[in-house]
C-alpha cells in the first residue's frame, strides 16, 4: 500500500507503530471510536458512552483506568509552497500553510481505513484526569481485506437469525398412502444479511449445505445435499409402511461467507449454523381394495 497526498505529488514513506504494551480496552457500550494497539496492528473499538451522552475514558483489561486512547479519523498534511511541513488532525495547519488530505491507496479488493491518532492523559486517585495530550498521528492508514475481518464475521454469523428452510410435501393435502412414494423438497435459496464490522459495511451470506430429513416414523433421518424437487422431477422421497400420523422435520446446515461492500471477493466463515423446520402432521392411510355390486362411474 502507499500513502498519497491529495493536494500534492509528494509521498510519505514513514509509518509509526505504537508499542504493544500501550493498550486500552474500553467497556462494551457503544459510542465514538477508540482503539487497542498490538504491535503494528491497531484494532478500532467503541468508546464507552453513557445514556446521558457523557463520555468515559476506556479501561484496561483488568478494569483499571487506561491512560491512552487510539482513534481512527481523517488526517491532513500541511504544506509551505510545494514542501510538506507537518501532518496531523484536519484543520491543524498554521497560517500561511495549505492543507491536503492524507490518504492510503489500497489494492483491488481492499478497503482503506483512516489514519490512527493517539491521546494520553494522567489519572488522578480521585477519578479525575489531567495533562491530556493532543491527538498524535501514529499510523497513516491501513488497507483491510476480508481475511482481517474473518474472526468478527464468524462471531456475527453465530448471532444471525436464519430463517428455517420451508418444507413442501406431495401429496399436498396433509395425507399420503402406505407403500406410495411421498415426495419432499425445500427451497435452497441463500440468505443475505447486511451489517458492519469495525464500521465497515459487509454482506454476510448463509448458504444451505446439507439437509437432514426425518420422516417421523422411526426409520431414522436421511441426510442429502439435494434439496429435492416437485413431481415429476422428484429426487427426495420416502415410503411409509404403516398407517400412522407422522411429523416430518428438516434440519438444514448453513455455511457462511461474507463480502466487503463494493468488492467482488467472498471470504468463507469458519463453522456452520443449523435450523430446524417442522411440517404439519401427515396422516398415512392404507388403500384397501373392496368388491362392489354396482358399477363405478
Amino acid at each position: 500500500m502507499r500513502h498519497t497526498w491529495l493536494l500534492a505529488a509528494a509521498m510519505v514513506a514513514s509509518s509509526i507503530a505504537p508499542s504493544p504494551e500501550q493498550t486500552s480496552t474500553p467497556p462494551a457500550r457503544g459510542g465514538g471510536i477508540s482503539g487497542e494497539a498490538r504491535g503494528s496492528v491497531i484494532d478500532v473499538v467503541a468508546t464507552d458512552v453513557s445514556a446521558d451522552g457523557s463520555v468515559h475514558r476506556p479501561r484496561n483489561a483488568d478494569g483499571s483506568p487506561a491512560s491512552v486512547e487510539y482513534r481512527r479519523m481523517p488526517a491532513s498534511i500541511c504544506f509551505t509552497g510545494n514542501f510538506p511541513t507537518s501532518q496531523g488532525q484536519v484543520g491543524a495547519c498554521r497560517t500561511g500553510e495549505y492543507e491536503g488530505a492524507l490518504s492510503v491507496t489500497c489494492a483491488a479488493g481492499q478497503v482503506a481505513l483512516d489514519p490512527v491518532f493517539r491521546q494520553s492523559w494522567v489519572n488522578d486517585p480521585d477519578g479525575s484526569i489531567r495533562d491530556v495530550s493532543g491527538w498524535e498521528l501514529v499510523n497513516e492508514g491501513d488497507c483491510l481485506t476480508g481475511v482481517d475481518l474473518a474472526p468478527l464475521a464468524e462471531a456475527e454469523f453465530a448471532r444471525l437469525v436464519i430463517a428455517p428452510s420451508p418444507i413442501t410435501v406431495q401429496p399436498p393435502d396433509g395425507w399420503t398412502l402406505v407403500n406410495v412414494e411421498t415426495i419432499t423438497y425445500t427451497t435452497p435459496a441463500p440468505q443475505k444479511f447486511a451489517t458492519t464490522l469495525l464500521g465497515i459495511p459487509v454482506t454476510i451470506e448463509a448458504v444451505p449445505e446439507d439437509y437432514r430429513w426425518d420422516y417421523g416414523d422411526g426409520s431414522g433421518p436421511v441426510t442429502t445435499t439435494d434439496p429435492g424437487a416437485p413431481f415429476p422431477d422428484q429426487s427426495v422421497s420416502h415410503v411409509y409402511t404403516e398407517e400412522a400420523v407422522a411429523t416430518i422435520t428438516l434440519g438444514t446446515t448453513w455455511a457462511g461467507r461474507f463480502q466487503i461492500t463494493g468488492t467482488d471477493t467472498w471470504t468463507p466463515i469458519a463453522g456452520t449454523a443449523r435450523t430446524t423446520s417442522t411440517a404439519p402432521p401427515l396422516t398415512i392411510h392404507e388403500a384397501r381394495a373392496r368388491l362392489v355390486t354396482e358399477p363405478l362411474d
